[in-house]
């Protein structure tokens, strides 16, 4: 009973930890992409 205990709080330890970094990975290609979307649009000099 007390390793499923300890099994169990290393499972959800463990889920969380995944999410964290996945939301990290997101966020991070999120930034790239408007970073490249950015230098892609081109602004017109005399209108």
């Amino acid at each position: 009973m007390r390793t499923k205990k300890y099994l169990l709080a290393i499972a959800i330890f463990g889920g969380m930890l995944f999410t964290a970094q996945a939301a990290n990975i997101i966020d991070l290609n999120d930034q790239q992409t408007t970073k490249i979307e950015r230098s892609k649009i081109v602004v017109p000099t005399h209108g």
